[in-house]
């Protein structure tokens, strides 16, 4: 979202709160410009933002939030978890859970949770810099193992943040430190106004995702198997800003062979090899060794990994979650479906809202 966008949209929440119904007189006079002026209140709220400001203003500990967009992870949406006793900030690829500082003590070796009575193993991992320690549980929780960049804490007056990445998502070090000078106090009624305005910059990215693409986006025209596509989505819970082309096969299930496969597409500038593969999913960034496997009859060099099917239409690097090992397809199936996928505009696919709806 542009800042003209999101400062027009400002305006217009605090418009309403000036004139909204809470302040309107018999007759539809307006209020006196001396008298005090309403301000967020839960009649101006859609239900969800009402309880979630009532919630708020009866926890006993300070809530902090970032900006609606920092580095590459934008603000979906923040919340109560379902006893009050600690408060989530979702953003795209990364998760932050507050809780009221109990004891938190790590450098006995333990950081404490929301409940005192669990605690989990961590260490020092490093200082932001503005001063910020930040600890670090050990990768699969075992003493001694390499720090987890995915399970990190800080302190920040009295409250405790855990930042976790989200959908197979690690942070590097220098994003967990930006992330983490960049969380400020907010009262109830800026966490709830910020949520509103991180709902309306959501829809906006989905709805304007074609103009971000990146790479030339393809659409099978022939089928594998009896799959047949029932869902294009542009889209990228873990970085918005970098949409990538979803694509979704359903059948009817046989047995217990798999009923459903999907295909992504993305911007990959390095060629495929056996030396680079590249990630699994824009969403889920594994890497998987992969092989050659097969050239088509158009001269498209087909790699095989353990779970998907790879090839190149240069820059898009195009992964078919489907694979020779686990599902058993052949390259005879394969092969005229690969040599199918034909260009098509990226504005000719809609955006998650309108895909599934």
């Amino acid at each position: 979202m542009s800042a003209r966008r999101i400062a027009a949209w400002a305006v217009a929440v605090i418009m309403v709160g000036a004139c909204g119904s809470a302040g309107s007189v018999a007759g539809g006079a307006r209020p006196s410009p001396s008298g005090p002026q309403p301000t967020l209140t839960p009649p101006q709220l859609a239900t969800y933002d009402a309880q979630l400001l009532s919630d708020l203003k009866a926890i006993d500990f300070q809530v902090f939030e970032t900006d609606i967009m920092v580095g590459r992870y934008v603000m979906r949406n923040g919340g109560l978890d379902y006893d009050k006793k600690s408060f989530g900030v979702d953003y795209s690829g990364l998760v932050i859970d507050e809780w009221k500082a109990m004891a938190f003590n790590p450098d006995s070796g333990k950081c404490s949770t929301q409940y005192p009575q669990y605690t989990w193993n961590c260490s020092y991992l490093a200082t932001s810099p503005r001063g910020h320690r930040i600890y670090a549980s050990p990768s699969g929780g075992l003493k001694g193992y390499p720090p987890d960049l995915a399970d990190v804490y800080v302190e920040l007056a009295t409250t405790v943040m855990n930042l976790k990445g989200a959908t197979g998502n690690v942070p590097s070090l220098g994003d967990l430190e930006m992330m983490v000078d960049a969380l400020n106090p907010v009262t109830p009624e800026e966490a709830v106004r910020r949520n509103q305005r991180a709902r309306d910059n959501t829809q906006y990215l989905l709805d304007t995702a074609a103009g971000r693409v990146d790479f030339k986006t393809y659409v099978p025209t022939a089928p594998l198997q009896n799959f047949a596509l029932d869902r294009k989505i542009l889209d990228n819970p873990s970085d918005p800003m970098h949409p990538y082309l979803y694509l979704h096969f359903a059948r009817v299930a046989i047995g217990n062979q798999a009923f459903e496969f999907t295909v992504d597409e993305f911007r990959d500038d390095v060629p495929l090899s056996a030396a680079h593969c590249g990630i699994y999913s824009p969403e889920i960034r594994l890497e998987e060794r992969c092989a050659p496997w097969f050239t088509t009859a158009r001269g498209v060099a087909v790699f095989a990994s353990y779970s998907s099917t790879l090839f190149d239409r240069s820059p898009t690097r195009i992964v078919i979650h489907y694979s020779a090992s686990i599902h058993g397809v052949t390259r005879a199936e394969m092969e005229p479906f690969v040599d199918s996928f034909a260009q098509v505009a990226a504005t000719t696919i809609g955006p998650p809202t309108t895909a599934t709806s």
